[in-house]
């Protein structure tokens, strides 16, 4: 069984935990054409009146629709507007869309290194990845690109727009970047390379304190966590700050990785539960290492497997956790491989922390609430949280709990918070609370 989590979303980037579970194949709306416009009968003989309702529309629009169209693009959309009007997060994939799924879970593609995300219609870099081609061709964060080979993004849309910067190493894109109070427009001829998704991001601050940044859950982040704490912990680390700003998400199986270097062997890191399935996440393989006060930095976009292992780490007071409420999804999704290559993308299960707290809508609440410090003229965006996405579940418990922003507040933030001394009032904020427990 393998979980993993798309690294697309409803205007923003992820937020959605997804469960592969081997060759799982769902037909859908079999029967209904066969034969043309009659009754759809389901797996437990009933003949249901929707069914045969869609099977005379579609059967309408075949016959006496002002141009003959081709019958894929209709039940195309149809399916894909039966799933969306679910939940925000369930979806259905075509084989392209659910190749490039994968492809975002392994952390190497062919590409020119640039993690995008959205603000209204427009597609903004968050940030370029080190050492890729847009970050030595001077791409910025805050940039928008407008074009990629001459086809507009607004027509593109996001996913499409990935699609066509993605491909063979060697080959060329043209993207055309506006950059606010630099230049109107700009080509940025790059020439594209295998890019490796470095995930975590260590560095040791001053007064022996160790700060990772974990930008998103992908297949090593465990491993490369493991090793660079290791690193830090051979460089004096007393102290640590582990920042979960802006983290989308990842592999809940990473997600359990990552806890379970914190907490001790065997211990609940998350369940979920639904109407068939319900499983427990354990730790696994680690002895709460290392022995040190940890301060866990959230916001807004801190969502789905970042927020299991903050939630994890604040249920066994393990880290301290400081900033603002994150996204608030508490939903699982399931991946089942359709037999063209296809995928539907299924809500079907919630996930609770380990004492049995549902962040659905709500998030996780911070120990200590502090407001990231925006520097007048910095680029900021709104970002809305589960709560604001249309279809959304509502909490199980049914009433609020531990709130501390009004249901639907869309929060601002910077574009990509990157620590800048004493600016980022939240790593100031984390770092004299790490100094404090150190001396005691």
């Amino acid at each position: 069984m393998r979980l993993f989590e798309s690294m697309k979303g409803p205007k923003r980037s992820g937020w959605k935990i997804l469960m592969k579970t081997g060759n799982v194949i769902l037909l859908l709306l079999v029967g209904i054409l066969a034969g043309g416009v009659g009754h759809a009968v389901l797996a437990d003989g009933g003949t249901d009146k929707s069914l045969k309702i869609f099977s005379m529309v579609y059967a309408l629009i075949q016959n006496d629709y002002v141009d003959k169209i081709p019958a894929h693009p209709v039940l195309d959309s149809a399916i894909r507007g039966m799933v969306s009007s679910l939940d925000p997060h369930s979806e259905y994939m075509t084989p392209q869309e659910y190749h490039d799924l994968e492809i975002n879970t392994q952390g190497r593609f062919g590409g020119v290194g640039i993690k995008i995300t959205t603000s209204g219609n427009h597609i903004l870099v968050q940030a370029p990845i080190d050492g890729s081609p847009a970050f030595n061709a001077g791409i910025k964060s805050g940039d928008e690109i407008i074009r990629v080979n001459g086809v507009g993004t607004a027509t593109l849309g996001l996913a499409k727009a990935v699609r066509k910067m993605r491909g063979k190493p060697g080959t060329h894109v043209v993207l055309t970047i506006y950059r606010k109070g630099v230049f109107q427009a700009k080509n940025f001829d790059l020439v594209r390379e295998i890019i490796k998704i470095h995930t975590v991001k260590p560095r040791m601050l001053s007064n022996h304190i160790g700060y990772v940044l974990i930008r998103e859950f992908s297949e090593n982040t465990g491993r490369d966590l493991d090793a660079a704490l290791k690193k830090l912990d051979r460089e004096g680390m007393r102290g640590l700050v582990i920042d979960l700003r802006n983290n989308p998400g990842g592999l809940l199986t990473s997600a359990v990785d990552v806890a379970s270097l914190f907490i001790p062997d065997g211990k609940t890191v998350v369940s979920m539960k639904g109407r068939r399935q319900s499983r427990a996440f354990r730790s696994h393989g680690g002895n709460g290492f290392p022995q040190v006060p940890i301060v866990i930095l959230v916001n807004t976009e801190t969502a789905s497997a970042a927020e299991i292992v903050s939630g994890a780490l604040q249920d066994y007071h393990r880290a301290t956790i400081l900033g603002t409420q994150s996204f608030g999804k508490g939903s699982v999704q399931t991946i089942l491989p359709l037999f063209d290559g296809s995928a539907l993308r299924l809500t079907t299960a919630r996930y609770f922390t380990p004492s049995g707290r549902s962040i659905q809508d709500y998030g996780i609440t911070p120990d200590l609430i502090v407001k990231e410090f925006i520097p007048k003229g910095a680029r900021s965006i709104e970002v809305p949280r589960e709560v604001d996405l249309k279809h959304h579940f509502l909490n199980p418990d049914g009433k609020e709990q531990r709130i501390v922003i009004p249901r639907g507040n869309i929060q601002k933030h910077l574009l990509y918070p990157i620590p800048s001394g004493k600016k980022d009032t939240q790593l100031v904020a984390a770092l004299s609370l790490l100094k404090k427990r150190i001396e005691h």
